[in-house]
């Protein structure tokens, strides 16, 4: 069942750019107040660093409307091109790829009196387009983190491992697809699924010297006649087996990887295209989703009423054929049953606009996307 987020307290604030990635910056003691977000869409792109601030010019006449906290720009650096993905590797340093065909590694320093952003290494020419005697620099669509190895796929349909200890590129797969590779993710340190805009998604061991996937599997589609593109991937944090895709039609299908010739579960979600799926860093009971129609949802499988059995989920969810009977109590791969035990709570909506991307630190969620605003969601539990 689909409800809304009543305890939940939203803060909103217009930054005038386009928001492709959105994250906070771990913290290891502390709540973070601190995150990174990355534009597209502008002549010269950015990635800036943001710090929120308690507003001192609240108490207007309506104080409910008015913002607790508001995010200042505290360091900036300058990129040519749309910027497509970020992600914390190491400590201290991010990574970022870039619509030209780059990868970026960037140093935070926070000790100085005035935070800064250093790009310390850049990947050149990682993904482009092999025409005749000439090379044209392809789009890198997506990246992924493991350790300090980072995994990149592109419109030319390329796959790289990079170590940003060595600065080199450890594993290039030039063929790893025939079309676009939408979305990546690491499994392990030695295996990385890939997903295409025809709704495959492939496994690939990165150390075997075969440049040929290891498995591939298909995405679930409600109209059967046509394919339905992989947006993004998402692994279970305690169980690194059960694989969830989001896809272009908004619907999410599961695997259970130890037997993946058919999905587990099928569930029809969002109206519009799954912009980005995550699990919560701390707590693996809890899954978000966003979409292009600008929604951010939390799905929940602990806080369902004894009687949803009776109501199920507000949306239609269906089952494509279990893989198995087994993990009964993780309710990700009880494919029909998966819609009386998992809850359903919208956190925004009706923004009209992707929300591109989001990060959840503890009881806090942070998003943006294409309305050029930063939404801070809290108390979400």
């Amino acid at each position: 069942m689909l409800t809304e987020g009543t305890a939940t307290r939203v803060n909103s604030t217009f930054i005038s750019e386009k928001v492709s990635r959105i994250r906070w910056i771990p913290e290891q003691y502390d709540e973070s107040s601190n995150f990174i977000t990355t534009s597209w869409d502008l002549d010269v792109n950015n990635v800036k660093l943001w710090k929120l601030v308690r507003n001192d010019y609240g108490g207007g006449l309506d104080e409910e409307d008015e913002n607790e906290f508001v995010p200042r720009c505290t360091a900036e650096i300058c990129f040519t091109g749309d910027i497509s993905g970020l992600e914390f590797v190491g400590e201290g340093h991010c990574v970022v790829s870039n619509t030209e065909g780059f990868v970026s590694l960037i140093a935070l320093d926070r000790e100085r009196d005035e935070d800064q952003l250093q790009e310390r290494f850049r990947f050149e020419n990682l993904h482009r387009f092999d025409t005749f005697s000439t090379l044209n620099g392809a789009p890198c669509t997506a990246l992924s983190v493991h350790d300090t190895d980072v995994a990149t796929v592109g419109e030319d349909g390329r796959l790289n491992v990079l170590s940003t200890v060595g600065q080199k590129v450890l594993r290039s797969i030039s063929g790893a697809d025939s079309c676009t590779i939408s979305c990546v993710a690491f499994l392990n340190p030695k295996e990385v699924l890939t997903g295409n805009r025809l709704g495959i998604i492939k496994c690939f061991d990165i150390r075997a010297e075969s440049q040929k996937p290891t498995g591939s599997f298909a995405v679930s589609c409600e109209d059967e006649k046509r394919s339905n593109s992989v947006t993004c991937l998402a692994y279970h944090p305690t169980q690194r087996h059960i694989i969830l895709a989001g896809s272009e039609e908004g619907s999410i299908t599961v695997w259970d990887l130890r037997q993946p010739q058919f999905p587990a579960s099928y569930l029809k979600a969002h109206e519009h295209a799954i912009t980005e799926l995550a699990f919560h860093r701390t707590q693996p009971s809890r899954l978000f989703s966003a979409s292009e129609g600008g929604e951010l949802w939390q799905w929940n499988q602990n806080t369902l009423p004894s009687a949803a059995s009776a109501t199920g989920f507000m949306h239609d969810t269906s089952s494509v054929m279990a893989a198995a009977a087994s993990d009964t109590n993780n309710p990700w791969l009880n494919g029909e049953r998966a819609k009386s035990k998992i809850a359903v709570t919208s956190l925004l909506s009706g923004i009209r606009k992707a929300i591109n991307s989001f990060d959840s630190c503890r009881s806090k969620v942070i998003c943006g996307g294409d309305n050029e605003a930063i939404y801070l969601v809290e108390n979400v539990v």
